[in-house]
């Protein structure tokens, strides 16, 4: 499955959130705290984020390891597995193409449950 991940200039989260919307995507600005090491998984939603302030780093399923900073932009599809590793918080916009109401719990679904469509 791929995924998109780009390095750009360092942008603001007013700017991040104004290109969210022209994409007619939904998103949110928040600081990411990940503490220790999460399992793999996905979402049922395209996503864009964009790195607003901080350092971190994910890894995919094949375990390719991706460090973000300021300006970092992931495009990915749904059912896209994927990991955030722990670090320090970072401040991101997240978009998807789902309203937050249109979720299903857990957010971070089990690969074991990901349907073969998303499995591309």
């Amino acid at each position: 499955m791929d995924y998109c991940f780009r390095q750009d200039a360092p942008i603001s989260e007013a700017e991040a959130l104004a290109q969210a919307a022209e994409m007619g995507f939904h998103s949110i600005a928040y600081d990411l705290i990940t503490d220790e090491d999460e399992p793999l998984h996905w979402h049922e939603f395209d996503s864009v984020t964009w790195v607003i302030d901080g350092t971190g780093a994910f890894a995919d399923a094949d375990g390719n390891l991706t460090e973000t900073s300021p300006g970092c932009r992931l495009d990915a599809p749904a059912g896209w597995l994927h990991r955030n590793l722990a670090g320090p918080p970072i401040r991101v916009v997240v978009s998807t193409n789902l309203p937050g109401e249109q979720w299903t719990s857990p957010i971070d679904k089990d690969p074991a449950d990901r349907p073969a469509h998303l499995a591309r």
